[in-house]
């Protein structure tokens, strides 16, 4: 069975591979897409590990860009979606809800001097938050 999975594994390598795109999978698959737990590692250096659902980010993962940022939390169909925690390589951190991949719902967003901005975030932005000092 493992000699199985490693020769989907290596299929699906070589096929990405031939479609121009440099990335790297390990792990589970079905229908020779990402299915189940894996770990994607990008052209552009970031890497994503967690669960899959038919090739795309679905369920509990984490996305660690090349320069440190990092998310850590819920997707679906590809994109951070449900709750979760983005962390910009400067340090800065939002906790809270997502939506197609956007701040979207209730999240604070804690700042490396201490300060904070708490409250509603829609379509990527603050909405009706407020700003606490240190």
């Amino acid at each position: 069975m493992n000699k199985i999975l490693i020769a989907i594994q290596i299929i699906l390598i070589v096929f990405l591979a031939g479609c121009g795109d440099k990335s790297e999978y390990v792990g589970d698959l079905k229908n020779e897409l990402p299915d189940g737990k894996g770990i994607m590692t990008y052209e552009d250096g970031s890497t994503y590990d967690g669960e899959w659902k038919e090739g795309q980010r679905y369920g509990k993962g984490t996305l660690t860009y090349e320069d440190g940022a990092k998310y850590e939390g819920e997707w679906k169909d590809g994109e951070m979606d449900g709750t979760g925690t983005f962390t910009w390589s400067n340090g800065d951190k939002y906790e809270g809800d997502w939506k197609n991949g956007k701040k979207n719902g209730q999240g604070t967003i804690f700042y490396q001097d201490g300060s904070k901005l708490e409250g509603e975030f829609r379509d990527d932005s603050p909405w009706d938050t407020t700003l606490y000092d240190k």
